[in-house]
């Protein structure tokens, strides 16, 4: 069966669940191709397109949520358990600059013995040393978490983390939505509702974020 819903493409208006529906059910993969390009011609009509050299930096791999899948976390006694200061944070960003980067993607493990000020600091630092560099950083299930060690709201961490220099949010964390599934894969990470609510927060707080 063709799909019907191509008229998108030349307007400005977003999909519709039931258009979407229609995508997923019926569309060929070289139909969603065309017209995922013909939306970026429409979009970014340029005959170039841009890119970044950045660099993933994962501060801690100390976590308390045991996600199914993770061959990364680790609990505070195992011997390859490691939180980085901002020295090390920084030589890695000095690598990174010296082959012309600009951003860096920096996520963790939730780990419940970082108070707020280590987060502030290190982002401050960062600032700092590296005024023109871009951080992208902390998803949706870290905020969550952040939340309940600090007893705050993620808009107050949100708006204290952009003061110290945060740029924007990665979108990590968001694996599958379905509560029965996540609840299996996804141990003492946030929900589907929570990962949603606190990218919606930070954009009413006028920070833009990315998708995973």
């Amino acid at each position: 069966r063709a799909c019907r819903y191509y008229p998108w493409t030349t307007d400005r208006r977003r999909l519709t669940a039931e258009q979407a529906l229609e995508l997923h059910r019926h569309a060929s993969l070289h139909d969603l191709g065309r017209w995922a390009n013909a939306v970026a011609q429409r979009l970014h009509p340029q005959d170039f397109r841009t890119y970044v050299i950045d660099r993933n930096i994962n501060y801690t791999n100390i976590c308390t949520a045991k996600c199914t899948f993770c061959a990364f976390r680790r609990d505070h006694e195992d011997e390859d358990s490691y939180t980085l200061d901002n020295e090390q944070i920084a030589d890695k960003i000095r690598e990174l600059v010296s082959i012309g980067g600009t951003q860096i993607l920096m996520q963790g493990g939730m780990n419940d013995r970082l108070p707020i000020e280590y987060y502030e600091n290190l982002l401050r630092s960062i600032k700092t040393n590296f005024p023109t560099l871009h951080i992208h950083a902390f998803s949706p299930p870290e905020f969550a978490e952040f939340e309940r060690f600090f007893n705050m709201d993620v808009r107050d961490i949100l708006r204290r983390f952009k003061a110290a220099g945060l740029d924007t949010i990665p979108g990590g964390g968001g694996e599958i939505f379905a509560p029965r599934v996540r609840r299996r894969i996804g141990i003492g990470k946030c929900t589907g509702d929570d990962w949603l609510r606190i990218m919606r927060v930070a954009h009413e707080e006028g920070m833009n974020t990315s998708c995973t």
